[in-house]
């Protein structure tokens, strides 16, 4: 850029000089960005050269976070390289800590069987009170109390029905695992039986700790009546008695409503009794004649007859039951 020779430049400007090649690089760029002369594209050069400092600046400051943490990442590695122990204790300490606890139903579900007498708990027998309010049935002898898991329960009863032999040791060869302990200490305690009129084994429901008893409800009524072999609930402490009744049949009762009250009657005793009325060939107002030897059956058919859940049929001439 240059001015005349002897030429003074107007108040405020100064003159400069630059080569050939410079002078026709600022007309291009003045050309391409729309300026009227070459002079006018100096100030654009030096806001973009502002900008470019800024733009330099920032990227230095990333350059040095970006080396920062490359270098404290290597030195992790190599931290974690020198003690490998350390680094897996800790690994395994959180994975332990998200890892979710078993509960005492988690351990009932694994072991299908849990007695007091096998726990080393502080409180054995809050735990097996806290199982069967939770569902699971509870047998008690005078020695030991034990939880028992409902499946596990409910096919240990099938399979023991299903035997017609009084040889224990046929009733040992179909029972497997907790079952065969579970036989051995009800055979023990006198509460496993052969019903020799039946011909089937049969289980005591005495013995049954708070059969009739579901999850958040209470027995009322008077409890249970003819050993353990009848319950009566008040409609309104049953809660739901659809749901009631359901629960209960899962442990061996068999339910209806009637009079404002829930019924149940154990099944094998009503099953027992039925085969017994059957037998003698009992009319319609024989029921208590034949069963009056046997005041367990007699109570038991009496409370399913007046739940209806026990019939004869003058059809048939037969007794029948909703089993």
């Amino acid at each position: 850029m240059t001015a005349e020779a002897g030429a003074m430049p107007p108040r405020g400007y100064r003159h400069l000089s630059v080569r050939e090649d410079v002078y026709a690089r600022l007309e291009e760029f003045a050309r391409s960005r729309g300026l009227a002369s070459p002079a006018d594209a100096i100030p654009l050069l030096l806001e973009y050269a502002d900008i470019y400092s800024r733009l330099e600046h920032l990227l230095q400051a990333s350059m040095r976070g970006l080396l920062q943490a490359c270098t404290a990442q290597q030195q992790a590695g190599a931290g974690q390289a020198r003690a490998p122990n350390s680094a897996q204790q800790a690994s395994e300490a959180h994975q332990q800590a998200q890892r979710p606890r078993r509960t005492s139903w988690d351990i009932l579900k694994e072991q299908q069987v849990v007695c007091a007498s096998t726990m080393k708990a502080r409180d054995p027998h809050r735990i097996i009170d806290v199982l069967r309010d939770s569902g699971a049935v509870v047998i008690a002898s005078e020695n030991d109390r034990c939880a028992v898991y409902p499946d596990t329960w409910a096919s240990f009863v099938e399979t023991l029905s299903k035997v017609s032999s009084p040889d224990e040791r046929e009733v040992l060869g179909k029972l497997k695992g907790k079952a065969k302990q579970l036989f051995k200490m009800l055979r023990a305690a006198g509460a496993v039986y052969y019903d020799s009129k039946a011909r089937r084994w049969a289980v005591d429901p005495s013995v049954v700790e708070e059969a009739g008893r579901a999850p958040g409800l209470s027995v009322a009524g008077g409890g249970a009546g003819a050993g353990g072999h009848v319950l009566r609930v008040p409609v309104e402490e049953a809660g739901d008695p659809e749901r009631y009744m359901a629960e209960m049949e899962k442990k061996g009762w068999i339910c209806n409503e009637a009079a404002k009250q829930v019924i149940c009657v154990w099944r094998e005793t009503l099953e027992q009794a039925v085969v017994d009325l059957n037998g003698a060939g009992a009319g319609a107002r024989d029921l208590e004649k034949v069963l009056a030897g046997d005041s367990v059956k007699l109570e038991a058919a009496k409370a399913a007859y007046e739940a209806g859940l026990l019939w004869y049929s003058s059809q048939e001439r037969r007794w029948k039951a909703a089993l």
